[in-house]
């Protein structure tokens, strides 16, 4: 296809809303997110109370899918929908820069922010592999973006608990809104034809999906639950995507790229080396070219596994060029591998990563212990750029084990799709 300037336009605020959709909703939960799932004496905490089931990154990026898929649902066709669903989330990310905001409800009203832009982008992206490359682009930059942000301008994650709670913070730098809402504005034009309603058997099926893996989270599996419960937490929310994916049909194999990614989550990287975006940007762009010439989501799946398990090894630069490069590749590869149409899926799909809290913040070993700790004279080895900070053998375990799943759930879904083009 030609990309002709409007077209480029189109593609730039696909990526562009994608990009913040993801940045705000990774810094959606409160810095004290852990003691407000754990604490049960203090005067301020929420433990044992329904006010931190609604903190976590499950239910922001839960509540960002619902509006999504209703906003697509709902849109009746009207190409200014999405646009003006884009421009309120937009603003919605801006607003406590000017009004306060509490933290306590930041989550939600993120999420509600994040779902009118990921409808805006699912819907510009429409069924074109080049749009698709376009929000795949635009959601896996997020996490450089935002921790290359971080690093530079400080957390703008406050506190929702401790010390009397505080008014949340823009979670994402106001002039990426304003670069963003002007090239949406100026995509407006460019859409392509919003995509027919689906039944309602189908158009539902992702909401409900997220509604469990959140309740399966808050139930017994967030940072208060022992191991054993904190194993089938992990098992159960893998076998709801699984299900999902094989009912997806085709689609179903972006879904298992999104569920290999978030497995990823359960070790994390200190993101302190000028080196790590750049590492980061190569392989996403790695990635896109292997996704062209040769897609296959199951080996990306499979790379995926070998990431988390890199986390064993984690004191030594295996690990840190694992997650600083092969991640990134590998997730490019993984989603760009498959194309998908089903508006719904897509939006799951570029969500799940945040959406599984419980391996990207509950993960046995990642655990803070939650005691503050004076600061003294006395001389502390930082941790060096790069370095990662892995969960437990066990759960890198079971993270590996839910990559491996991914892969065989595309490998049967690719199977069902070959016998269907024999016949």
């Amino acid at each position: 296809m030609s990309f002709s300037f409007p077209i480029l336009l189109r593609f730039s605020a696909t990526a562009g809303t994608a990009l913040v959709a993801v940045w705000a909703l990774s810094n959606a939960w409160p810095i004290d997110l852990y003691q407000a799932e754990t604490a049960t004496r203090s005067e301020y905490a929420f433990g044992n109370n329904w006010s931190d089931l609604f903190l976590n990154p499950s239910w922001a990026a839960g509540v960002a899918l619902v509006v999504a898929v209703v906003a697509i649902r709902f849109s009746g066709g009207n190409r200014a929908a999405p646009v003006v669903g884009a421009v309120v989330g937009l603003t919605v990310l801006a607003a406590p820069s000017v009004v306060s905001v509490p933290t306590g409800l930041a989550p939600t009203t993120t999420g509600v922010a994040a779902g009118l832009l990921l409808s805006f982008a699912v819907s510009a992206a429409g069924s074109e592999r080049s749009a698709l490359t376009a929000l795949v682009l635009g959601a896996a930059s997020a996490d450089p973006a935002r921790r290359e942000a971080d690093a530079h301008l400080g957390s703008p994650r406050d506190w929702s608990i401790s010390l009397r709670g505080s008014e949340a913070t823009t979670l994402v730098p106001i002039a990426v809104l304003v670069l963003v809402g002007v090239v949406v504005l100026a995509s407006s034009r460019s859409l392509p034809p919003l995509p027919t309603r689906p039944s309602v058997s189908r158009w539902a099926v992702a909401p409900i999906a997220a509604v469990v893996i959140w309740g399966v989270y808050v139930s017994f599996g967030d940072s208060a639950s022992s191991a054993g419960r904190w194993v089938v937490a992990v098992a159960v929310t893998v076998a709801v995507v699984a299900v999902v994916a094989l009912r997806s049909g085709r689609d179903g194999r972006f879904l298992c790229a999104g569920l290999a990614v978030g497995a990823t989550t359960v070790n994390d990287v200190i993101w302190s080396g000028w080196w790590l975006a750049p590492l980061a940007l190569v392989g996403i762009a790695s990635g896109v070219v292997l996704a062209r010439r040769i897609p296959s989501t199951v080996p990306g799946c499979c790379a995926l596994a070998a990431v988390s398990v890199s986390g064993l090894f984690w004191d030594n630069p295996v690990s840190t060029i694992a997650y600083a490069a092969v991640l990134p590749a590998a997730a490019a590869f993984s989603f760009l591998s498959t194309p998908v149409s089903d508006p719904s899926v897509k939006a799951l799909g570029i969500l799940l990563p945040v959406m599984v809290a419980v391996l990207g913040f509950s993960a046995l070993g990642r655990r803070p212990s939650g005691e503050l700790m004076w600061v003294t004279d006395e001389p502390s080895e930082l941790p060096s750029a790069g370095a990662l900070i892995p969960a437990s053998p066990g759960a890198i375990t079971l993270a590996a084990l839910a990559c491996v799943t991914a892969a065989s759930v595309a490998f049967v879904i690719g199977r069902r799709a070959a016998r269907a083009v024999e016949r």
